[in-house]
């Protein structure tokens, strides 16, 4: 694996509120300032200190630690979207979204469809693929 880029004091990104089964999440994507490629990614419960809080956060610090040493922001969408819970879904801007990993996975997709992120992916139903764009 690439070794980790060092984070820069200030970064600017964007921070989108999603509907998921456990309530609104709050993701905060990130880019680094040099390559405007999405560097990391916070989640924040519209509610604080549950056990689903804990483990999103865990889980975005390693999907930051990923995306900080060279891992694809399609793999990364990949590897969350779909995931259920034991909620039901609900919906959020037309789409249903079947749990806090799903909203966070379609959270980093819209972060890369907008144009905030240099590496543009498209999806197909669940299937995502990046487009490279990586700057030179």
């Amino acid at each position: 694996m690439t070794p980790k880029r060092h984070r820069p004091k200030c970064v600017h990104g964007q921070t989108l509120m999603m509907n998921s089964p456990c309530g609104k999440l709050y993701v905060t994507l990130n880019n680094d300032p040099q390559t405007q490629r999405l560097m990391e990614v916070f989640v924040r419960f519209g509610k604080s200190g549950t056990c689903a809080s804990l483990v999103a956060n865990a889980l975005t610090m390693v999907t930051s630690y990923g995306l900080r040493s060279g891992m694809e922001v399609g793999d990364a969408v990949k590897a969350l979207l779909g995931h259920g819970c034991h909620r039901p879904p609900v919906e959020d801007e037309g789409e249903m979204v079947n749990s806090c990993v799903d909203a966070i996975g379609r959270a980093i997709r819209l972060h890369a469809q907008s144009g905030q992120d240099t590496e543009r992916i498209t999806t197909h139903g669940d299937q995502t693929r990046s487009l490279g764009g990586h700057p030179a």
